[in-house]
């Protein structure tokens, strides 16, 4: 099979591989049909995550089985799904409670050994899916793959932080970093009853997207952003900051200073070091600072009325489709920012 390895930084290259197999009875063997270039890969290509080389990526997929192991009781041959990116057993304390995204057998797809086993990817022709009756989620025929394809990944991350931010009808919600995850949490947002949406940026063409979908738009290269939530919210701040950049304490602390007092800041962005964060002005304010994976296991099911009842068409998001032998420069696209979301199609 065609599958898409990384060598290094800014070295994928598309090869043939060997297929996977079932080696668990739990085990399926899933062929995607579209899967999605998502920010955790971009770290992965550009080296911030190291894997290991020669390591298939990709983790945010829709895909048809091909095969199951004998103790995969649910999903059969034939059947369309959608596949968590985060593996969980379904079994352990935290997944009996919901977890999901904490289960002690935690891993992900083409990231890795960050969680024990290099599990691989979902840029390829075929992949390997663990505990297959957890992990699948069936998904009506009718439905296109670009509608659901991040209900893998993405749009339970923007979703739940917006949920697990507690937002309430009317609140003001300020997202700071509109990508595809901001994107996604704005239009969860909206659904759930935001007054005003601000997406902040500083790149116009993402802007132009939010303005779109109907968000109120701010530039941090022409305007203080701090000053214009603060304008925009009869001098408060934001009743939910949406922190979708990632990466610095910078972009934590600008998320917590966009927020009211008794606030909330939910933190989507990938961050891996420690931070020096102001606890004085988050005790002495209020502010509520919490942080979210996303969890597709969880939220899939509502997430799928939403889109079954044309409440949320991610497809809208979409601006680039590419073949997996083209994902190379799907890559280079999304790095540039020349795109907004991209996805392959093998």
């Amino acid at each position: 099979m065609k599958a898409l390895k990384w060598y290094g930084p800014y070295d994928l290259r598309v090869e043939e591989s060997e297929e996977p197999r079932i080696v668990n009875e739990t085990d399926a063997l899933v062929r995607p049909t579209l899967a999605g270039i998502c920010g955790t890969d971009l770290h992965i290509y550009k080296g911030y995550l190291q894997i290991i080389p020669g390591n298939i990526i990709g983790h945010e997929f829709v895909g048809i089985v091909e095969e199951v192991g004998k103790g995969v009781k649910e999903f059969s041959k034939g059947d369309k799904v959608v596949v968590s990116c985060w593996v969980a057993d379904g079994k352990c304390w935290y997944c009996k409670r919901g977890y999901y995204t904490q289960c002690v057998n935690i891993n992900i797809f083409g990231i890795g050994p960050l969680y024990g086993e290099a599990l691989q990817g979902a840029h390829a022709e075929l992949v390997r899916v663990p505990y297959a009756d957890v992990m699948l989620y069936k998904i009506p025929e009718n439905i296109p793959d670009e509608k659901v394809v991040m209900l893998s990944d993405g749009l339970p991350a923007g979703y739940a932080g917006i949920v697990e931010g507690g937002i309430k009808a009317g609140d003001i919600v300020t997202i700071l970093g509109f990508g595809p995850i901001g994107a996604v949490a704005g239009m969860c947002a909206k659904i759930l009853g935001a007054s005003l949406i601000i997406a902040i940026d500083v790149i116009e063409e993402r802007l132009k997207i939010a303005r779109e979908l109907g968000f109120k738009t701010l530039n941090a290269k022409e305007v203080d952003v701090a000053e214009e939530v603060r304008n925009l919210t009869d001098g408060r701040g934001a009743d939910l900051v949406i922190e979708a950049i990632g990466g610095s304490e910078e972009v934590l602390r600008k998320a917590i200073e966009l927020a009211r007092r008794k606030g909330t800041v939910s933190v989507l962005g990938f961050h891996v070091h420690d931070y020096n964060l102001p606890a004085g002005q988050l005790w002495i304010s209020e502010k509520r600072l919490i942080f979210s994976i996303g969890d597709p296991i969880r939220y899939r099911y509502e997430l799928l009325e939403l889109i079954k009842n044309d409440r949320i068409d991610i497809s809208k998001i979409i601006t680039h489709k590419v073949s997996l032998n083209e994902a190379p420069k799907g890559f280079e696209l999304f790095d540039k920012k020349v795109a907004f979301k991209v996805v392959i199609k093998p």
